[in-house]
């Protein structure tokens, strides 16, 4: 259990018919199985702690998973038709052949409580007028006894404004509660409860939500889907990266830049800049060259460090951090660099929970197989998902002598094999 940790945490989700994801459950509450020849295995719920690895082929998922909390931060902001709008319609984000409607839902720790706090929304598209809307939305309560019935804060059923059934709490009048019960149907109840501070946790888990950011690096398919929440570089966005952690933190700025050049292999020195136009500028004086480089003209693996050392770097970071596929063009030292840099972060600043998505053999080798989860799709083309200390213990694999190419040298093979 989380309690011990002093920020908030998300210790399970699942997501059904978004994209890629027909249904797919981690984490906390959830009963995770193994599809084998000789049946399903089923495994004990886990929590999720500050580091998650989503590991799997192409295709099954890791992506959308990333998106889907994007496309929930959205919808608390925006409301749920221009979400769904900015990302090409409800058909463009409906999982092919899914039945009922798109549901995701999170299982949250605030700081360090005893009780956990489950969030529920389901999106569905209305028939006759072609319009999506939120068909269900709970956020529900539970204890640590499980003999302690879960304790319902908001419900909101069948897409209809008027049954918005809301129990009062401290310090609510019954004006304020009308104000919640008046929210449409294209509008999430949370973003209306958030607005009350003596919810604690409830506006907390939307600002959670709202910070969300993911790094995919040059990824024009995740920059269309939503430019303000994903950095997607290859270079040129990573002055408007360091430009927004100076207008932060001023007077640390420059001995944020002497570490991160400290930790870039072969950089003396980086310059920030502002240019006649006003833009910010980014160069790079590397060891043994007298004139400074622009960013682009490093390789595609130092270029990918770099953009993850100016998020570290952030004295602020962002409380929800996806990395999409960090190890791509990367070489053993850089993985292994990179690796220790989330290890380090988590050690000794904390407050960021990553979600981290990868097909990379050396950086799977490299992480605790209890905090990764694989997406496997079967012969049956449907995906399940497992945890990759489940997995050994599946194999019989003594976890006490296993060493630091655990995948590799005991699942890759009978991954590879399963999937055929």
């Amino acid at each position: 259990m989380n309690v011990s940790l002093n920020y908030p945490l998300i210790e399970g989700f699942w997501i059904k018919n978004y994209k890629a994801c027909q249904q797919i459950s981690i984490g906390s509450n959830f009963v995770q199985s193994i599809v084998t020849d000789f049946g399903d295995v089923t495994f004990a719920p886990y929590e999720l702690g500050s580091l998650t690895v989503f590991a799997g082929d192409s295709g099954t998922g890791k992506s959308t998973i990333l998106d889907a909390f994007a496309f929930l931060a959205d919808c608390i902001n925006h409301g749920i038709s221009g979400a769904i709008k900015h990302r090409g319609g409800f058909e463009s984000i409906y999982h092919f052949g899914g039945t009922g409607p798109i549901s995701i839902g999170i299982v949250y720790r605030p700081c360090g409580e005893p009780q956990t706090m489950t969030y529920i929304l389901n999106i569905n598209m209305d028939p006759a007028t072609r319009r999506p809307f939120v068909e269900t939305e709970a956020i529900i309560y539970r204890e640590q006894q499980p003999e302690i019935q879960p304790r319902p804060i908001l419900l909101f059923q069948n897409g209809d404004k008027h049954v918005r059934l809301l129990r009062p709490w401290l310090g609510a009048s019954g004006s304020e509660l009308e104000l919640v019960k008046r929210t449409d149907s294209t509008h999430l109840g949370l973003s209306a409860l958030a607005e009350f501070e003596d919810l604690l946790d409830i506006p907390q888990f939307k600002r959670y939500l709202d910070q969300f950011f993911v790094s995919c690096y040059a990824s024009s398919n995740a920059a269309m889907l939503s430019p303000p929440r994903f950095q997607c570089t290859p270079g040129g966005n990573l002055a408007h990266d360091l430009k927004r952690i100076k207008e932060k933190h001023p007077f640390e700025f420059e001995s944020i830049l002497d570490v991160i050049a400290g930790r870039l292999p072969g950089v003396d020195k980086i310059i920030y800049s502002i240019s006649e136009a006003g833009r910010a500028q980014l160069t790079l004086k590397l060891s043994g060259l007298e004139a400074a480089i622009h960013p682009a003209q490093l390789g595609e693996g130092s270029l990918r460090l770099l953009s993850h050392l100016i998020l570290f770097e952030d004295p602020i970071p962002t409380p929800l951090l996806g990395i999409e596929e960090p190890a791509a063009f990367m070489g053993a030292s850089q993985i292994l660099a990179f690796v220790n840099l989330v290890q380090n972060h988590i050690r000794e600043l904390g407050g960021t929970q990553f979600f981290v998505t990868t097909t990379n053999n050396t950086l799977i080798d490299q992480m605790d197989p209890t905090n990764v989860w694989f997406l496997l799709r079967n012969t049956h083309g449907s995906i399940h998902t497992s945890r990759g200390l489940d997995e050994l213990l599946f194999l019989d694999v003594d976890i006490d002598s296993v060493g630091p190419y655990w995948y590799s040298e005991y699942l890759y093979r009978d991954q590879m094999q399963a999937t055929r």
